[in-house]
């Protein structure tokens, strides 16, 4: 038990630094729209340097939960990736752990759906200022 309540704060722990990195991701895709609007290549050049770095992080972060969780028993498992499921609106949690894991995941994937919905306003913006 003592091991699954490690376990469990060092995904914590990762979705943490994950919903920075994904702060950070959209405080990059508004100075990408900011570059592009000024067509200021060069800025827009380095700011798509610095979200690209954050996009691998994250993918190393979700990677190093996959990888927690493979190594670990079936239940165990299956309760954590229904914690981090994004379909799932709302769920009963008593635990205060895993409450923490839930909403921390929520975060993130609110703060993602802002990125995308920001990425589609800005690629629109592009194809109706590009020439023909």
């Amino acid at each position: 038990m003592d091991n699954d309540i490690s376990k469990m704060e060092h995904i914590l722990s990762i979705l943490r630094e994950k919903n920075k990195l994904m702060d950070n991701l959209m405080a990059f895709t508004k100075e990408m729209e900011k570059a592009i609007d000024a067509n200021d290549l060069e800025s827009l050049g380095k700011v798509l340097s610095m979200r690209q770095e954050s996009m691998d992080k994250l993918d190393m972060f979700s990677e190093e939960i996959k990888e927690i969780l493979s190594g670990e028993g079936k239940i165990f498992s299956d309760n954590i990736q229904s914690l981090l499921d994004p379909a799932v609106e709302r769920i009963k949690l008593e635990d205060p752990l895993e409450i923490d894991i839930f909403e921390t995941n929520k975060m993130a994937f609110v703060t993602l759906k802002k990125i995308i919905a920001l990425d589609e306003t800005i690629n629109k913006r592009m194809k109706q200022g590009a020439p023909e």
